[in-house]
């Protein structure tokens, strides 16, 4: 028979003990494509795997596994017949020489993983390994791939496995017991819960659990840098899920985990009370009754005796929940053990919790909630016997502190009875009897002055909404709430958890709360408490009938109100505006504009544009174009004659909208507004026009139109009459609109914002102007007011302008330097780390010229800053720039102007320390004696970083320290 040509080459490969990594893609390819079967070769690899040399058989053998491996997991190339003969190859080579051990194992693995396994090779493969490996002989590798081969067939051939019964339990016990590997025992941790949930274990049953249980509790540490990424915490959890995989092990587990808890490790403790609770869920309450009480003695010392740490603390919790919930049946409740057990704790907690002065009274409490948390028996019995008993002490005390901590247990005990009830079934809770006595004593505490009080007793209150308290009920409760918001004195805490009652009523019955809550609390909104009525309403489910009757309420009053009621009134509408808000979006517009015919700008004029911008974003663009069609002329022709400070207006509505003006609408609007970007005398009309014009640009599709209006707003901006300090805004928020879109001709511009800078009177301004450029703007000109905006376009503008720049600095000595460094530094704060560090080794050294005395102070402010983010994401970049950087700190922190200047430096200072010892020790001593007079700094603030600073460099290269 002639050799196919793949298979001579793997030969090859294999007699010259090449890499055979090319070999083996080019064969499973063939295979792949069904030039070859698995079987020829098989066949054609014969001298190999019958050579007299094992060395020779083992290459050949680990070849066919890694063709397989490539063909895994489907391994749909190899026909049913194939896979037998192929699977029966690899068992009949665990019987090989002990150097084949491993290609064996690894071919096996890779037919584990498929489901085309025929009847009784699951088993026989099991069969061969517990046989034929002696596993803890193996490499740790090793161990793992018949691990992992176990693990596959339990996942897809689970049935055929417990055809073996004990036979199977025995060999992983075997295969298992006295491994250590981290790793492979996480593996293990899986297989254990899947063989104890579906073999039978008898008369393995002691054996299978001390392969397992002799690792409790987990002590281990990973390794610093560990590739492999196993944690404690996961061994620990998966050694749990063994422990409490089967009823079977109670007999052996409850010593186990009873030893561990007298033990003096906190750890171990923690362990084995987190594996307790996880027990309870699957062992029978006849296998837990008889430890029950050792185990309630070890979590009293914990709880009620001992000081711990809170992890213990909560822990020890859980598991009394955990056992808890285990008795929670009625035929287990009536559990003699549980019951004496429940009598015991109930009669020690209750003596303590006569006494809320001493520390146990609140660990007594989560002892009780711990109970009730899961069995509604003994909690029901635990309600119906405290409750009375801390509502009597409440009324015995007399001084805050003890009346706090009995309310808070109060609140606690009667949110547990009423968890899990509604109220068709509160009856069965045990506190329904109680419910008017609480609500009593919850109103009573609402007339006192301690407002802690009020708060917890709001608390209580809410618990029972919805499932406790009828219409009356509820009726008396709101009528002290609305009374409580009148007093004068009542506190911001105490209005919040009034805030969350009320939450809960409207989120319970909205239709109730409308007619009975909110119409007083809207009446109220015109009172001298109108700032905390409308916190109250801001803090409202913004459902359906509470939002219309809120809007309708307040639009209508808008007119009416004052300067400062206007301004809540405002906030509310924004609160509750929603999408779709034509309606209200036209009326809120035409107030707006009715406010403006006065002259001055209202005080409400930021508020009403910035509940406009949000209407305005969430229209349609039909509605969007309407708006525009119908309000386009008004705003041209009318309202921007009587009065500049539309202009914010429709700033916030044209510049919002998900469409824009066309045509002769647009041009007129332009020239429009082209005279108010530069000439108004008013900074916030000038710069709001700015924004506007930028805004519908940003949207304008390229061509002709767009073009047209570039070149008349060039000629204003190029204008040498014009305020070159006005002109510079336009310029710098039309820049911002181009670049947002990625206009094609953006170079011109780009190029003339690099030129700008050259001028020696308005440079620096222009380079301040790179912040707006490349920073978020909340008004306009972002996605949420639907501007045109290309991904990356920071960087792209960063990777075009920086080389300009540099070359600009170099090539003209002339140039306004101040400006060029400020451009550069004004843009770090946008720019990812990636694109920074591809000119870093450019942008450091002029970083570091700016650091300069004679710099404007916010140049230097702006640059320090850009260093200290730098050294956050990447110290290293900049340690050989250090001794060059160092000194000019130095000078900044005692000779800066400001006291802004100084602190930034010292805090650079310190934060240099990042860098690694052996770059920074050099320049110890200088620091440590030039930081002396900035500890006599006029500013305390400076003082304290000076202080920081030194201490941090004092202690460079000391021992224990990084």
């Amino acid at each position: 028979m002639v050799t196919p040509t793949s298979i001579q080459k793997l030969r090859d490969s294999l007699v010259l003990q090449e890499s055979m990594s090319e070999a083996i893609s080019i064969v499973s390819q063939s295979i792949a494509s069904r030039e070859i079967t698995i079987l020829q070769l098989v066949e054609n690899l014969q001298p190999e795997l019958l050579h007299q040399q094992a060395a020779y058989r083992c290459r050949a053998v680990s070849t066919i596994a890694s063709i397989l491996e490539q063909l895994a997991p489907d391994l749909k190339e190899i026909n049913e017949k194939e896979i037998d003969l192929i699977t029966e190859f690899f068992c009949s080579k665990l019987k090989d020489h002990h150097s084949i051990l491993p290609a064996a194992l690894h071919g096996l693995h890779v037919l584990s993983s498929t489901n085309r396994l025929s009847p009784g090779l699951a088993r026989s493969i099991s069969q061969a390994i517990f046989q034929d490996v002696h596993c803890q002989s193996q490499l740790q590798h090793d161990r793992r791939a018949i691990y992992k081969t176990i693990k596959n067939l339990l996942a897809l051939h689970i049935r055929e496995l417990q055809i073996l019964g004990q036979d199977f339990v025995f060999g992983l016990i075997q295969a298992a017991d006295q491994e250590r590997d981290p790793r492979n025992l996480l593996i293990l941790f899986s297989i254990f819960p899947v063989v104890a949930g579906y073999f039978r274990l008898e008369p393995f049953t002691e054996e299978f659990f001390e392969v397992f249980s002799c690792y409790f509790p987990i002590d281990f540490t990973p390794p610093a840098n560990d590739p492999y990424g196993v944690t404690k915490d996961q061994l620990c959890e998966g050694l749990r899920q063994c422990l409490a995989s089967s009823a079977h092990f109670a007999e052996y587990c409850m010593p186990l985990l009873q030893e561990k808890l007298e033990s003096d490790l906190v750890s171990a403790k923690v362990e084995a009370l987190k594996t307790l609770e996880l027990c309870c869920l699957s062992y029978h309450p006849t296998q837990l009754e008889k430890w029950i009480d050792t185990f309630w003695k070890c979590i009293r010392r914990e709880v009620l005796i001992n000081v711990n740490t809170e992890e213990l603390e909560h822990a020890s919790l859980d598991a009394l929940a955990a056992l808890s919930r285990a008795f929670a049946a009625n035929e287990e409740f009536k559990n003699p053990a549980f019951t004496k057990l429940l009598k015991e704790i109930l009669s020690e907690c209750q003596g303590h919790l006569c006494e809320p002065e001493r520390r146990l009274m609140t660990p007594s409490s989560y002892v009780l909630l711990a109970i009730c948390s899961g069995n509604a028996p003994a909690c029901a019995l635990i309600v119906s016997q405290v409750i009375p008993l801390l509502m009597d002490q409440y009324r015995i005390r007399s001084q805050s502190a003890p009346r706090q901590f009995i309310l808070n247990c109060l609140n606690k005990l009667v949110q547990a009875g009423l968890y899990g009830f509604t109220e068709i079934d509160v009856a069965q809770s045990g506190i329904c009897p109680l419910i008017p006595t609480l609500l009593e004593l919850y109103l009573e505490v609402l007339k006192e002055d301690d407002a802690l009080l009020c708060g917890l007793s709001l608390q209580g209150l809410g618990h029972f909404v919805g499932i406790g308290l009828n219409h009356q009920d509820l009726e008396k409760v709101n009528q002290s709430l609305l009374g409580l918001l009148q007093q004068p004195l009542t506190t911001g805490h105490t209005i919040e958890e009034i805030g969350r009652f009320f939450y809960k009523c409207a989120e319970q019955n909205e239709s109730w709360f409308v007619e009975q809550v909110l119409v007083k609390l809207l009446d109220m909104a015109v009172s001298d408490k109108a700032n905390v009525i409308f916190l109250l309403l801001r803090n409202l489910p913004p459902l359906p009938r509470i939002r219309a009757q809120v809007l309708s309420q307040l639009l209508a009053r808008l007119e009416q109100s004052g300067p400062e009621l206007r301004l809540e009134m405002l906030k509310t509408l924004a609160y509750f505006a929603q999408h779709d808000e034509v309606q209200m979006f036209h009326q809120l517009h035409s107030w707006a504009l009715k406010t403006l015919k006065e002259g001055d700008p209202p005080t409400s004029l930021e508020a009403t544009c910035g509940v406009l911008r949000k209407l305005a974003s969430s229209l349609s663009s039909e509605d969007a174009t309407q708006f525009i069609d119908e309000q386009i002329g008004r705003y041209i022709d009318q309202h921007l004659a009587s009065s500049a400070w539309v202009v914010p207006i429709m700033e916030a509505t044209l510049g919002s909208l998900d469409a824009t003006p066309v045509g002769q609408n647009l041009e007129k609007l332009i020239k429009t507004l082209e005279p108010l970007t530069i000439c108004h005398p008013n900074a916030d009309v000038r710069i709001s026009a700015c924004r506007l014009v930028a805004a519908l640009i940003n949207k304008v599709p390229e061509g002709h139109e767009l073009e047209s209006i570039l070149d008349s707003l060039r000629t204003k901006w190029q204008d040498p009459s014009a305020d070159r300090n006005k002109t510079v805004c336009l310029f710098v928020w039309i820049t911002k609109a181009l670049l947002m879109r990625s206009y094609s001709k953006l170079d011109q511009s780009i190029q003339e914002l690099v030129e700008f800078l050259n001028d020696p009177t308005h440079g620096y301004l222009v380079a301040e102007g790179f912040k707006t450029i490349l920073g978020e703007t909340e008004g306009c000109l972002n996605f949420d007011s639907h501007a045109n905006i290309r991904l990356m376009y920071r960087q792209r503008f960063f990777q075009e302008v920086v080389p300009r720049l540099l070359k600009l600095y170099r090539e003209s000595p002339s140039c306004n330097k101040s400006a060029c460094f400020a451009a550069i530094a004004n843009q770090l704060a946008f720019i990812p780390e990636g694109v920074l560090v591809a000119h870093i080794t450019t942008l450091i050294p002029l970083l570091i010229q700016c650091l300069n005395i004679e710099q404007p102070d916010q140049l230097i402010i702006s640059t320090i800053t850009a260093f200290m983010g730098l050294m956050s994401d990447n110290v290293n970049a900049i340690e050989e720039y250090i001794s060059s950087l160092v000194p000019r700190l130095l000078t900044l922190a005692k000779d800066g102007l400001t006291m802004d200047v100084r602190r930034l430096a010292l805090r650079c200072l310190s934060e240099l320390r990042k860098a690694q010892t052996v770059v920074l020790l050099p320049l110890r001593s200088e620091v440590i004696l030039r930081l002396i007079p900035c500890l006599d700094d006029k500013k305390r603030l400076v003082r304290r970083e000076a202080a920081v600073a030194r201490q941090k460099w004092a202690m460079l290269g000391q021992a224990g320290c990084d």
